[in-house]
């Protein structure tokens, strides 16, 4: 029995013809003859045709009615017309109105109305709207959605074939039996399922390529409006010639190499019997033929990543006839980690407010003629993420005041490792801090306390802290500290000085994040 294989098209119509209804339908250009007067002449001829075909309109769905929006316009102008609803199986009992609500039985298929124009004395005709679809619930099924419309077009005979084939001999299909009228058919002969280039008529005579093989026809019915309809045949042998050899493998094929992305497979074997027989090559990926791949290597590509790769090895010479074997399949591995060409680094200024940039350097490995690998990022602060930081430019905070800043670069490439490279570090400066120093008084009385008031200013640090130190000359008269919620104000008491000329200084030590700094000299007079 021949295999059945359906097209499934946009829309589907029911067979009104099989029902047994006449379909009559003039040309545009006959419409336009039968205009005025040859619509009035057309009612006493003997055959009533129609100048337009009906259309129904709705969305199809179970419950949603579906309309004849455009009724059939005719060559005579007397015509009664009647109506008739049909879904995949045939007629719908008692669906004869202008209008008809799908049910749940129509889901699945199709409905569509034909309309039937009578005239006294003529013979009816009926014709064919175009058809909706009636989705099945939610969605799945139905025409269009992967479901089997149920196409009413069907073989009922034909397609014979001889018991036997032999090359040189012809073979000759037998017409198809269509269960419709006005069925276009057309022919594809194969070999071990396989179209054999050229070979698209009714009949075909074997060569010695299909010798040792298996062939059988690829035969469609084409129907305006109803989907194509593929039979195949049974499948007919094709023995050897009398006297003529078949090449034999002696020593199967196999696929050696590292099977990873980017490296390349080779073959051990096959070899044949003859030992002089030549091997043609075809790498498969899934069993289908990889264009281009017809030598004895073959180079992974991220394509094959995730699918089965085999080889089909053909043996031939000359007065013999050719034998195929195939490979067991590979699953190719991915591929090893993309490394680097040229290191990524970090440009721009380390200081707050100013923005890095991480240059992703060059990667090697995977090379594609896509373009450069895609990068990610993320910045790190002393060795340690920060969070969100994640874009290829980062703007330097005031936490970073201090730290080492670096860039986590990873490079990516479809089917292999990802190439991960760590940046040299760039430190941010301290925030930078003045320190000034004066004298409530510049002359003091012995025994008296002299009064030196200090700031200290920090751009962006509205209360700096940290320590200092009080100098005379070289000598550490005192240590005091800023503390927070001061502003960088500190007064010092200066007691027990020694008479004479004293040169003061204020050192600060600075901090994690503000460097230090010094104040200028102020001179003190202690009196006796």
């Amino acid at each position: 029995m021949p295999r059945f294989a359906r097209a499934v098209g946009a829309f589907v119509v029911v067979a009104v013809v099989a029902a047994g209804l006449a379909v009559g339908l003039t040309t545009p250009s006959q419409a336009h003859e039968r205009t005025g007067a040859g619509k009035r002449l057309g009612c006493v001829v003997s055959v009533l045709q129609a100048t337009t075909a009906p259309v129904i309109s709705g969305t199809g769905a179970v419950g949603s009615p579906v309309g004849l929006s455009q009724l059939p316009t005719w060559n005579c102008d007397l015509v009664t017309t009647s109506t008739q609803w049909f879904n995949s199986s045939g007629a719908i009992a008692g669906a004869t109105g202008s209008s008809y609500t799908p049910t749940a039985d129509d889901a699945g298929g199709v409905v569509m109305a034909v309309v039937t124009g009578a005239v006294l004395g003529l013979l009816p005709v009926s014709v064919p709207s175009n058809a909706i679809p009636v989705p099945l619930p939610g969605g799945g099924g139905g025409p269009g959605g992967g479901g089997d419309p149920g196409s009413v077009l069907a073989l009922l005979g034909g397609l014979g074939l001889p018991g036997t084939a032999e090359v040189g001999q012809l073979i000759v299909l037998t017409d198809p039996v269509w269960n419709l009228p006005g069925v276009t058919t057309t022919y594809q002969w194969l070999r071990d399922g396989v179209p054999i280039p050229g070979a698209d008529d009714q009949f075909y005579v074997p060569t010695l390529d299909d010798a040792g093989h298996q062939l059988s026809a690829q035969v469609t019915g084409l129907l305006a409006g109803i989907p194509a309809l593929t039979v195949i045949t049974d499948a007919l042998p094709v023995p050897l010639p009398g006297g003529q050899s078949q090449v034999a493998p002696v020593s199967d094929v196999a696929i050696t190499g590292a099977k990873k992305i980017g490296t390349t497979l080779a073959l051990t074997g096959p070899t044949w019997d003859p030992a002089d027989a030549t091997s043609r090559y075809q790498w498969l990926r899934d069993n289908a033929p990889i264009p281009g791949a017809t030598t004895a290597t073959y180079a992974l590509a991220p394509a094959d990543f995730g699918h089965q790769v085999s080889v089909k090895v053909t043996g031939h010479k000359t007065g013999y006839t050719d034998n195929t074997i195939t490979s067991d399949p590979v699953t190719p591995l991915v591929g090893d980690a993309i490394s680097i060409v040229m290191k990524p680094r970090i440009t721009g200024t380390g200081a707050v407010g100013r923005l890095l940039t991480a240059d992703p350097g060059q990667w090697s490995g995977g090379t594609e003629a896509s373009g450069p690998p895609d990068y990610s990022y993320q910045w790190l602060r002393g060795g340690a993420a920060i969070p969100g930081a994640v874009a290829q430019t980062y703007q330097v905070d005031k936490a970073d005041v201090g730290q080492d800043l670096a860039v986590l670069v990873t490079a990516t490439r479809p089917a292999y490792k990802a190439g991960k490279f760590t940046t040299a570090p760039v430190t941010v400066a301290k925030l930078t801090s003045k320190l000034s120093a004066a004298l409530a008084r510049k002359t003091v009385t012995k025994g008296k306390a002299a009064m030196l008031r200090l700031v200290l200013r920090v751009p962006s640090m509205g209360s700096p802290t940290g320590d200092v130190t009080i100098l005379d000359k070289k000598s550490t008269l005192t240590q005091k500290a800023f503390t927070k919620g001061r502003h960088g104000r500190l007064v010092v008491k200066l007691s027990g000085l020694a008479p004479g000329v004293h040169k003061l200084r204020a050192v600060y030590a600075g901090t994690a994040t503000v460097a230090g700094s010094r104040s200028k000299t102020v001179r003190l007079v202690v009196k006796r």
